[in-house]
């Protein structure tokens, strides 16, 4: 991570820069991508400390401020803003890449769709069949994998064939 630490009106002592250091570098921990710079600027006016800064990922970045009579409160309170958008953040991600918007996200979420026999949404078509003729089916073609929904069960199952060449099947958990 490219960081850089600016003071104003004041100078860091060497245990008040590696505590700011040790606080930034704790941010990485929170992160669910990669940090690719975080500038942050330390200012010095009338008795306060004032931290403001700006922490980017890939296509995203996060600021925040804070302030204390000590320059390590104003970067404790700044560490805090970020770690909370960064919760935030990952929170949000991780929905989209387990829900997604239509498709396979789509008819796994919907429970609507597990009443019909087979459900098409936007050239996906989900067919109920079990697990034989599943294996007999994605054999038969040429597809990387086939989705299904399991007969037996209810579940949505996918069929793939390992890199040795053996069909193998997983299904969704409730």
């Amino acid at each position: 991570m490219e960081k850089e630490i600016i003071t104003r009106h004041f100078n860091l002592g060497e245990d008040q820069q590696t505590m700011v250091e040790e606080a930034i570098d704790k941010l990485e921990k929170f992160s669910p991508r990669p940090v690719q710079s975080l500038k942050l600027t330390i200012n010095h006016e009338a008795g306060q400390f004032f931290a403001d800064g700006v922490m980017h990922l890939k296509n995203t970045e996060f600021r925040a401020k804070g302030d204390g009579r000590e320059p390590q409160v104003a970067v404790n309170e700044f560490c805090d803003s970020v770690r909370a958008q960064l919760a935030k953040f990952k929170t949000r991600i991780s929905g989209k890449q387990k829900h997604g918007e239509g498709g396979l996200g789509k008819a796994m979420l919907d429970g609507e769709i597990f009443l019909e026999d087979e459900v098409e949404t936007e050239g996906f078509k989900l067919e109920t069949m079990d697990v034989e003729r599943a294996r007999d089916t994605f054999a038969a073609g040429e597809l990387p994998f086939l989705v299904f929904r399991n007969v037996d069960n209810n579940k949505v199952a996918v069929i793939y064939r390992k890199d040795s060449g053996e069909l193998t099947h997983m299904e969704s958990q409730d």
